[in-house]
């Protein structure tokens, strides 16, 4: 039986609310566990409290997190094994205590983790071709192959599209068709970062990919609904063409990591499911944290008119998608 929505919610973390912990009790763990010090910048993240270390030696990445231990341990041994797998990509490396230990608890269900600071500016600040970076995330996604592990249940998997209730005319449209047409569990699986984007990927400054970011969402589900989500992620409304630079991430994607022909051609609209999921999820954060409605509500509205516009095309779209496999 699949999980409801409220069971999803809380798998995600997206219900917890926890009190922010002050920066001297941060530096003073940081102190006794890692032999770390210097300055804390805090900095915005979705549900991590999340600090630059400026130390004496380097920058790092510090969080505070209270997901659950055993997802928190996945991403840690994700890390891992990139940096024996593909050394080649950067990913942000994970600094063990003074212990040897990479996850210690520095207060009730909150756990601390230490990672390398990769400079970059991330690409969704630059104007870059994007089929350099669908390279870089086929051959993460080969990477990745290698893992073995990765079952767990969230929100934000393409999986559980269904488990979101909408009155909207556009969602129950696309949820009707995802339905009809995606069968999960006939699709290749294997374990996949699950939130590509050019927010995610920092940029160098002579235009080199310079990191990969955010692998808070890592999981085992279908290796399509991960390069949809890449996808989603570069469409614009407002463009000339909608589809021109997720059809050029493809085209770099398809050169290292193939995917076959009758899940391709679910592109276009598992792009479109993705879309009308980020918003229906932001417009359920909005009406549970009145604070920041107005702020979720104004990315919801922007979802909102990008895959209205790309449900409008599917079909020719899904032509365009195997014409680049060809």
């Amino acid at each position: 039986m699949k999980p409801g929505f409220g069971e999803l919610v809380t798998a995600s973390g997206l219900d917890a609310v926890i009190e922010p912990l002050d920066e001297a009790s941060v530096l003073g763990a940081l102190g006794e566990l890692h032999g770390l010090s210097g300055r804390l910048e805090r900095i915005a993240s979705e549900k991590d409290e999340t600090f630059v270390l400026h130390a004496a030696d380097a920058r790092y990445l510090v969080k505070v997190s209270g997901e659950a231990r055993e997802d928190l341990a996945l991403q840690t041994a994700v890390l891992r094994h990139l940096e024996r797998a593909a050394p080649e990509l950067p990913v942000p490396a994970v600094k063990s205590g003074v212990d040897g230990a990479d996850l210690h608890e520095v207060a009730s269900g909150r756990s601390l983790r230490v990672l390398s600071f990769l400079p970059g500016e991330p690409l969704a600040e630059r104007a870059a071709a994007p089929e350099p970076f669908g390279r870089w995330h086929g051959q993460l996604t080969r990477a990745l192959a290698g893992f073995r592990g990765g079952n767990r249940t969230l929100l934000w998997d393409l999986r559980y599209l269904s488990a979101l209730d909408t009155a909207n005319g556009l969602a129950q449209e696309v949820l009707a068709e995802f339905a009809s047409r995606v069968r999960p569990g006939e699709l290749e699986t294997q374990l996949v970062h699950n939130d590509m984007s050019p927010h995610n990927i920092l940029v160098g400054a002579s235009g080199e990919l310079a990191g990969i970011l955010d692998f808070g969402d890592v999981l085992s589900t279908a290796v399509v609904f991960d390069l949809a989500i890449a996808l989603s992620n570069l469409l614009d409304a407002d463009a000339p063409d909608l589809w021109a630079a997720p059809l050029g991430w493809l085209r770099g994607y398809l050169q290292v990591r193939p995917i076959v022909e009758e899940e391709l051609a679910l592109l276009p609209l598992l792009a479109v499911a993705r879309l009308v999921q980020r918003a229906l999820i932001s417009s359920w954060r909005a009406r549970r944290d009145p604070a920041r409605a107005e702020y979720v509500r104004s990315h919801a509205s922007r979802d909102w008119v990008t895959a209205r516009a790309g449900y409008a095309g599917l079909g020719a779209a899904a032509e365009r998608v195997l014409e680049v496999r060809r």
